[in-house]
C-alpha cells in the first residue's frame, strides 16, 4: 500500500517538482494551494505526511498544523514538515515546533534528504 503524501504550498510550480519526485518514490500525493484546501485533505484523505508552507492563504501552515494535532487520532500520528522561507530560522522553527511540527525545512529544500526523512517517519 503506497503512503500518502500532501504538498501544500502557494508555489505552485515548487509543488509540482516535489510531487513528481514522491510519485516517483511510490507515493500518493495530493496537493493544496491554500491553507483551507489543506484542512479538507486532511479531513477527507488522511494523509500520512504532510509538507507545508508556512505562508499560506487562507490558513497559514501553524493553523493548519495545530488543527492536525488537535483533532488527529492519536493512534495515528500524522508526520508534519514545515517547509518556509520565512526569518530569522532560530525563530521560525521555534515557533513550527510549538505549533507540532516534527521537522522544520528552509527553503530551498533538499528533496532527497526531505525524502530520506519523510520515508523514515513513516515507517518507523
Amino acid at each position: 500500500m503506497r503512503k500518502k503524501l500532501l504538498l501544500a504550498d502557494d508555489d505552485v510550480n515548487a509543488t509540482a517538482a516535489v510531487a513528481v519526485f514522491f510519485e516517483s518514490h511510490n507515493f500518493e500525493v495530493r496537493t493544496a494551494t491554500h491553507g483551507i484546501t489543506a484542512l479538507r485533505w486532511f479531513s477527507t484523505w488522511q494523509p500520512d505526511a504532510a509538507m507545508l508552507d508556512i505562508d499560506m492563504p487562507g490558513a497559514n501552515g501553524y493553523e493548519v498544523a495545530q488543527h492536525v494535532r488537535r483533532t488527529e487520532n492519536p493512534v495515528k500520528r500524522t508526520l508534519l514538515v514545515a517547509i518556509t522561507g520565512e526569518m530569522p530560522p532560530d525563530e521560525i522553527a521555534a515557533r513550527c515546533y510549538q505549533a507540532g511540527f516534527d521537522l522544520y525545512v528552509a527553503k530551498p529544500a533538499d528533496v532527497k534528504a526531505l525524502a530520506e526523512f519523510v520515508i523514515l517517519g513513516i515507517t518507523g
